[in-house]
């Protein structure tokens, strides 16, 4: 196990994108699970990613690390406990196949039930 490794606390299932068309020119997106769930460590992302991010006409809230090679796309939403986040951009910073670093913004999820009378 290499230190990375050590440090992937959490487990994420991840849901893949599929867009079909409604039939009136429009589309209908879907999240389909993918097979496998990846392990993986997410912090905050820091005021300085913020601020490049939106620099980069971006926004992100947190960053992901998974191992070189997990099946993780732009576009996909991971979902760990209560915290939900699509996938906004995904780099290799030491390009030695070592680990990935992804950005992410955080999706709050509705309530599907209406209280109230």
């Amino acid at each position: 196990m290499t230190v990375l490794e050590s440090l992937l606390n959490n487990t994420f299932s991840v849901y893949r994108r599929e867009r079909t068309s409604d039939g009136q020119g429009g589309w209908l997106i879907t999240y389909n699970a993918l097979d496998d769930t990846v392990e993986g460590r997410i912090r905050p992302a820091s005021g300085t990613e913020r601020e490049i991010a939106r620099a980069e006409q971006r926004q992100i809230t947190h960053v992901l690390y998974v191992v070189h090679g997990a099946d993780i796309e732009r576009g996909d939403r991971v979902v760990c406990d209560d915290l939900t986040v699509d996938v906004v951009g995904i780099r290799e910073p030491s390009k030695a196949g070592h680990h990935l670093e992804i950005a992410c913004w955080e999706i709050q999820q509705e309530e599907t039930e209406e209280s109230g009378s």
